[in-house]
């Protein structure tokens, strides 16, 4: 069984190690992701705390099980005219390593879903890196269906 909440000021620290391992597992074209794994502990602490400060905008959550923590999300949320309401986005779902394969991602999802009904989004989504075949068939697996799509990006000239 697990928990999943909602981050708090005192998960800051807990959360940059926890994104930190997710991108070093994650990144494998750094074009795609423009160097997001360089950025210093201070640009995560803005994040997080502006995610803090707008819950409305981002919602960053822990997931536990037995007071150990085994992963996080992270959830902006858009208005979207598709879906005629607002859209929560899991941009970023991670279960470590060592917990892989117990059910908790098929836990952590289900809370997820249930989380945005109960806040009224009329839609989950999140796109899935090519690079990452096993998030793709897990996602599958939970009955989400894949949209082919093209994911552009553009970052600021340094």
């Amino acid at each position: 069984m697990i928990t999943v909440k909602q981050c708090a000021a005192e998960d800051c620290d807990l959360w940059i190690r926890l994104n930190r391992e997710f991108m070093a597992f994650e990144i494998k074209d750094d074009e795609l992701w423009g160097g997001a794994d360089q950025a210093s502990d201070e640009a995560f602490q803005r994040d997080f705390q502006y995610a803090l400060d707008n819950p409305q905008k981002i919602t960053l959550m822990m997931i536990e099980s037995d007071g150990e923590i085994v992963g996080f999300a992270n959830l902006p949320s858009i208005v979207s005219i598709w879906a005629h309401g607002r859209a929560l986005i899991i941009d970023d779902l991670y279960i470590r390593e060592k917990y892989r394969g117990h059910g908790f991602g098929r836990e952590a999802l289900d809370q997820i879903e249930k989380f945005a009904w109960a806040q009224g989004f009329a839609r989950l989504q999140f796109q899935s890196e090519k690079t990452n075949p096993a998030a793709r068939a897990f996602y599958e697996s939970q009955g989400y269906s894949p949209a082919e799509m093209y994911f552009y990006v553009k970052y600021p000239e340094q």
